[in-house]
């Protein structure tokens, strides 16, 4: 099992990590998502992870994947539930 860790934006409360986990589990190989809104960071456990296929399914979902964990204030994002 291999385990990624990518900071996450945009994620503001247990609905908007569900819509990431829901995602990320779609993606074949995953097997255990962790988000952490609060650190603005997930963790992703599984098989042969590939970094841009997980980042972009955190895209596809509407969240967006910093270079660093430094979030801007004023940084657009989906709107939360």
């Amino acid at each position: 099992m291999d385990t990624m860790e990518l900071p996450v934006a945009g994620v503001t409360c247990g609905g908007c990590a569900g819509r990431v986990t829901k995602a990320l589990m779609a993606v074949q190989g995953v097997h255990q998502v962790e988000v952490s809104d609060d650190r603005n960071k997930v963790t992703i456990t599984g098989a042969n992870l590939t970094r841009p296929v997980l980042i972009a399914a955190i895209q596809a979902a509407g969240y967006q994947v910093p270079d660093t964990l430094t979030i801007s204030l004023g940084e657009s994002g989906p709107k939360c539930c």
